[in-house]
């Protein structure tokens, strides 16, 4: 997985681009779209298709079938009844973190 860098406010931030991490497939749009997270106290952006909105969720616990899926920290259901998966910022850091450093 590549390391990339972005420009947020004049402070360089690590970026991660979810497309490329969880290898979808489909038409990518013509501007990737970023979302800055906090993990660990540090900010990091997170690269998606789009931004779709806010909104207050319940997150849901996975069931123990999913214990090993380490990127998502639960799932909510959205107001249309459609089902969003919660994502877990810090997992997502740690494990490419862990994979940069294996590789250096």
């Amino acid at each position: 997985f590549e390391r990339s860098m972005m420009n947020f406010r004049g402070k360089i931030l690590p970026f991660l681009s979810l497309r490329k991490l969880f290898m979808a497939g489909g038409q990518q749009p013509a501007v990737e779209q970023v979302v800055v997270a906090d993990a660990d106290g540090e900010k990091v952006g997170l690269g998606v298709d789009q931004v779709i909105g806010q909104h207050q969720t319940v997150i849901k616990t996975m069931s123990k079938v999913y214990k090993d899926v380490k990127s998502f920290s639960g799932a909510t259901i959205l107001g249309d009844g459609t089902v969003a998966m919660i994502l877990d910022v810090q997992q997502l850091v740690d494990t490419i973190q862990k994979k940069h450093a294996e590789a250096a």
